[in-house]
């Protein structure tokens, strides 16, 4: 095995026993505009002629069929799982039917002369459910994986929000299915620890080596490759690569530079109008989630420092994740901290006045926005206001490790007051701690 590279086989992604994952799996949400995915669900549709069904003996008394299209839910450990709602039509009235279906027993529902009823079906798991007429099984069915042959290859894996900051990637599968999310998983000194990036990964028709479902989690790190040996959809054992873009070390402090034309409109009597700005972003992440960090600004505009107004803006706070929605890709953070103002009317070379704020904010965050991978949308606003100082701070960002804002921020106090607006290209410089 490489060197910083850990492998963990699993049989199957099952709980205590006797508990069903599907019990206490949540349905992934999805918000679109149409044919438009907007925010939530964004795994891809499998085609359900991939999944067939089979009942036996084919008796007549007991058909199957797929309704609509697959729904996407998401066990606690965090696995996607693909569903398809398999609809059962029995020639029996349903006080005399009953269903058994991954450990339980299922009553139907009435349908003309006979009964009815739908169960979902884990497709890449795939699953067998006994029909029992008058307490005798008359018929057994069904639903496993082939290789695809609908599902146009980009379809095929389904690669997990989770996953997108480290980019995996895996070969050796493209004529199967796959599901995959990630962790990461911080080792070592609180300064300075290792990264280590958790692959969970389901694949059919493929198995393990012995047989049992191909469900196993990979631990990567320094971006060392991963190696296993399955049994693909044809028999024939191969080799399976995982590979993701690992950094040695997990640095809690990132830092990026912000530049860009801006205007200014204030009560100096020179340097208003068209102006350049310098801005500087800090996060220092307290949780390996990102939900509690410390994070700073500054904004500068001036077309003189020295000379022309002066118009600065600083900001230190906690950031704090309230409330994430439809599947974690939308984030609510509460912003609690302290900011200064200076302001130099006619350059930093005269008189400069300077006074420190308390304005509170908020921060919607969009992961993956519109479905582009590694591309975050960030819309907040910082507001205080009182009878005779005011302060409003608007941005909307969206990039990924690059990034554009457009940006609004209002100022006054007394007999002074400055505004600035514009848009500035943000670019990292580096990671700290």
């Amino acid at each position: 095995m490489p060197a910083g590279a850990l492998l963990v086989l699993a049989a199957s992604l099952s709980f205590a026993a006797g508990v069903d994952p599907l019990d206490l799996a949540a349905r992934i949400p999805r918000l679109q505009v149409g044919v438009i995915s907007l925010v939530g669900d964004d795994h891809p549709l499998f085609d359900l002629a991939d999944f067939p069904v089979a009942v036996e003996p084919s008796a007549g008394i007991v058909t199957a069929r797929w309704l609509g299209a697959p729904r996407w839910v998401r066990y606690p450990d965090g696995m996607p799982v693909a569903l398809g709602e398999l609809h059962l039509s029995v020639k029996a009235a349903p006080e005399r039917t009953l269903i058994r279906w991954r450990g339980k027993a299922a009553a139907l529902q009435a349908e003309g002369d006979g009964s009815k009823a739908e169960l979902f079906v884990p497709l890449l798991e795939g699953g067998e459910a006994e029909v029992l007429v008058d307490g005798k099984r008359v018929a057994t069915v069904r639903s496993t994986a082939r290789a695809p042959l609908a599902t146009r290859k980009n379809r095929r894996h389904a690669i997990d929000h989770s996953c997108s900051p480290w980019r995996p990637k895996l070969s050796g599968l493209d004529d199967a299915f796959v599901t995959m999310n990630c962790r990461h998983v911080p080792v070592g000194p609180v300064f300075g620890a290792q990264t280590v990036v958790e692959l969970q990964v389901a694949a059919a028709p493929a198995t393990l080596p012995d047989g049992s479902p191909a469900v196993f989690t990979a631990h990567l790190r320094d971006g060392s490759l991963t190696r296993t040996s399955l049994l693909g959809p044809d028999g024939s054992s191969r080799i399976v690569e995982m590979a993701a873009q690992v950094n040695p070390v997990w640095h809690r402090l990132r830092l990026a530079l912000g530049f860009g034309p801006y205007g200014l409109d204030s009560s100096a009597p020179k340097g208003n109008g068209a102006t350049g700005s310098v801005m500087l972003y800090a996060n220092y992440r307290l949780r390996p989630e990102d939900n509690l960090s410390i994070r700073a600004f500054d904004a500068a505009v001036t077309r003189d420092p020295s000379g022309a107004a002066f118009f600065n803006n600083f900001g230190l706070y906690f950031a704090h994740d309230l409330a994430r929605v439809m599947d974690r890709r939308i984030t609510l953070t509460a912003l609690l901290g302290v900011q200064t103002v200076t302001f130099a009317p006619n350059g930093l070379s005269h008189e400069t006045y300077g006074e420190g704020l308390a304005p509170q904010g908020l921060e919607l965050t969009y992961l993956d926005a519109f479905g582009r991978k590694n591309r975050t949308l960030n819309a907040g606003a910082f507001v205080q206001p009182s009878d005779n100082k005011l302060y409003d701070n608007f941005w909307l960002r969206y990039g990924g490790r690059f990034f554009y804002e457009l940006n609004y921020i209002s100022w006054s106090s007394g007999n002074r007051r400055a505004r600035m607006w514009g848009v500035s290209m943000g670019v990292p410089f580096t990671q700290l701690f």
